[in-house]
């Protein structure tokens, strides 16, 4: 595969930090060219992405790599990527994160802090390099490599619009509350991307693709809550309880260790309505939270886990460092 999308990615980081906080992109080329590969698949057969990123046996790779970047949005970040993370994620991130950086990351901070403009300009690059190749008609792509890369860079359109959304409706119980999941938000991400994509309009240069296709997204989402609100004023106070539940359930869980979330949100699946999974298909799909536990070491974590969270949540195995999600999340309502 041509490395153009890989490294249009690798542009779009930072050339400061340390020797240790640099990232070897060998691991991550390797697994875009699988999962682009899977992608240009689904569309070749007509299969829309929202379809194919959640069939395990038809598009393995594709499937694992949209689980895993919903949780790497609840991973601790790493030492090494608080400075980079500090640099580009704004002024309250930077607040939360710097006052713990010892003399050497704060040395390097301060160099990423010099380059923050040229970072966010090299990100809005990145967002347009990917849609203007999204936007790219198949049949016009060419062959072989050029629709490789379109194909990926619709599905990392599309994840963009999605992990925003995750973070909007995680950062409150509302849409959950109301039955919305996870797979909704997927759903509704794509159907503003693929319209949009589509749309000859978001061609222009005054037009940045991604906020626009944010915006229309959280439109989306505001209609679905209103037809599920309509929707649930037919059943019974029992059922809207349940859901209330389960959402409160749910918002737990991801204040907790990403290893403790996963086992435990499996562990109590039948309180959430959904299937239970063996302990080592678990593992399979959701390696980036379990991969190297034993399974009596997954056993222990779950018994710890649901013995804490029946004291205050100061007890819980909650993160001990922030997780992106905490960075980006909205501020609770005073109301």
């Amino acid at each position: 595969m041509d490395p153009s999308i890989t490294s249009t990615v690798v542009d779009a980081l930072p050339s400061g930090g340390s020797k240790d906080s640099r990232v070897d992109l060998s691991e991550l080329q390797r697994e875009l060219e699988a999962v682009a590969a899977e992608a240009l698949d689904a569309r070749m057969r007509g299969i829309d992405l929202v379809t194919a990123v959640h069939d395990d046996e038809g598009f393995p790779q594709l499937a694992q790599f949209h689980r895993e970047l919903r949780d790497a949005l609840l991973v601790e970040i790493p030492k090494d990527l608080q400075p980079w993370v500090a640099a580009i994620a704004g002024d309250e991130a930077r607040e939360r994160l710097a006052p713990k950086a010892n003399a050497r990351k704060a040395k390097a901070l301060a160099k990423l802090d010099e380059q923050r403009g040229a970072l966010t300009e090299r990100l809005s690059m990145l967002h347009d390099d990917l849609f203007m190749r999204a936007h790219t008609d198949p049949e016009d792509a060419g062959d072989g490599d050029a629709q490789l890369q379109s194909a990926l860079s619709e599905l990392l359109v599309f994840e963009a619009v999605r992990l925003q959304l995750l973070v909007t409706v995680w950062s409150s119980t509302d849409f959950e509350s109301l039955g919305g999941d996870e797979r909704a938000i997927d759903h509704i991400a794509w159907a503003e991307v693929e319209a949009l994509i589509a749309e000859p309009a978001m061609t222009d240069e005054a037009v940045r693709p991604l906020p626009v296709m944010v915006a229309a997204s959280n439109l989306a989402l505001v209609k679905d809550a209103a037809e599920r609100v309509e929707a649930l004023r037919l059943v019974s106070e029992d059922q809207r309880e349940t859901l209330r539940m389960r959402a409160r359930l749910r918002a737990a869980l991801r204040e907790l260790r990403l290893p403790e979330s996963v086992l435990l949100e499996n562990a109590l699946a039948g309180l959430l309505g959904e299937d239970r999974l063996e302990l080592t298909e678990l593992q399979e799909q959701r390696a980036m939270a379990l991969e190297g536990l034993s399974r009596q070491a997954m056993d222990q974590r779950v018994s710890r886990g649901r013995r804490a969270l029946r004291q205050p949540p100061e007890k819980w195995p909650s993160r001990r460092k922030p997780a992106l999600f905490d960075l980006l999340r909205s501020a609770p309502s005073e109301d």
